[in-house]
């Protein structure tokens, strides 16, 4: 039971608990997040300050424009859970696995008198946004829009930036595994590069298949050639398999069986893997044009197709304009 005097004498939102900037930029792609801060300052009736823990006065704490004191809404988003996309224009490492799943959103320590609150903000559309924040306290609604306190942030979401095919590799990587007389495998990456660095490929999907959950090993095949006439080798199909994002190896069903192959060798750049045989999976081609969209590290989406060229058992990456809708 908390005492009815028990109140808060200040509210402060911030980007950065240790830091002054109250200015950020971020890509208006509906993926890449800020966090931002609300750190409210607890007191009693004695004015000593006293940790707001466990009041529930903190479950109508919300963020809301600093003009108009609207909640964030229409293009702009606000979620307690972070995603593992780059929150700096700057970029950074790729993440090697998922980001836990929240279960509270505060970062403070329980008996601090300054309890402080993480929010992830996004936005789908370029355009600024001065951030504040509101709590109703003991019946009162207090905000840090200029009413009682002052406090805010600004963020300006920019359009993501989109790259041309050439800043796109698509190379072969490692040797090729022969797995019997004429079948082999062959590691391909996908990887981009532009800025004069890497930008690091988290993710891909796309409108023709269903992904499994990001802790399956199984690879999803995007290609079958069927059987290829006039063949002096006897390699006579190929198939190519998208290997998962996370991971270290990756299984798929080929003609002779199912195959286990290493992936994900180089961070930030997608495998592809090609399986060439003597054999023909029974009723089974798709040799059209695969299409599909990679997410880079800022949650920007570019969409690419993938062609398997039949007289060279090749594949070859193009740009594609079609639209994407993901699978679930």
């Amino acid at each position: 039971m908390f005492d009815d005097q028990i109140g808060i004498s200040r509210i402060e939102v911030k980007l950065d608990s240790t830091r002054s900037g109250q200015h950020k930029a971020l890509y208006a792609n509906g993926r890449m997040q800020v966090r931002v801060l609300v750190l409210l300052y607890g007191i009693d009736n004695n004015g000593d300050g006293a940790s707001l823990y466990g009041h529930p006065a903190l479950q109508s704490l919300r963020l809301i424009a600093y003009n108009g004191a609207r909640p964030l809404e229409g293009h702009w988003n606000v979620s307690l859970q972070e995603n593992r996309y780059a929150h700096e224009m700057s970029g950074g490492a790729p993440r090697v696995n998922e980001v836990p799943r929240a279960t509270h959103n505060r970062i403070s320590d329980e008996t601090d008198p300054v309890q402080i609150f993480q929010f992830w903000v996004s936005a789908t559309r370029p355009g600024i946004m001065e951030v504040a924040a509101e709590i109703v306290m003991n019946g009162a609604m207090l905000r840090s829009n200029g009413i009682g306190f002052d406090s805010s942030v600004t963020l300006e979401a920019i359009p993501p930036n989109e790259y041309s095919l050439k800043n796109f590799t698509f190379d072969p990587y490692g040797e090729k595994q022969q797995k019997a007389q004429y079948d082999s495998v062959q590691n391909f990456h996908l990887g981009l590069h532009a800025e004069g660095r890497q930008i690091h490929l988290l993710d891909w999907y796309s409108s023709e298949v269903k992904l499994d959950p990001y802790d399956s090993e199984d690879a999803v095949q995007i290609y079958a050639s069927g059987n290829i006439p006039g063949t002096l080798d006897g390699r006579k199909t190929f198939y190519g398999y998208m290997a998962p994002v996370y991971g270290l190896e990756a299984s798929f069903r080929s003609p002779l069986g199912t195959m286990l192959v290493p992936i994900n060798k180089v961070p930030g750049q997608l495998t592809l893997v090609q399986y060439t045989s003597a054999e023909l999976q029974v009723g089974l081609k798709h040799d059209g044009s695969f299409e599909f969209a990679v997410i880079d590290e800022f949650g920007t989406e570019h969409r690419l197709c993938i062609e398997g060229e039949k007289e060279q058992r090749a594949f070859i990456l193009g740009k594609s304009k079609r639209p994407m809708k993901q699978l679930v």
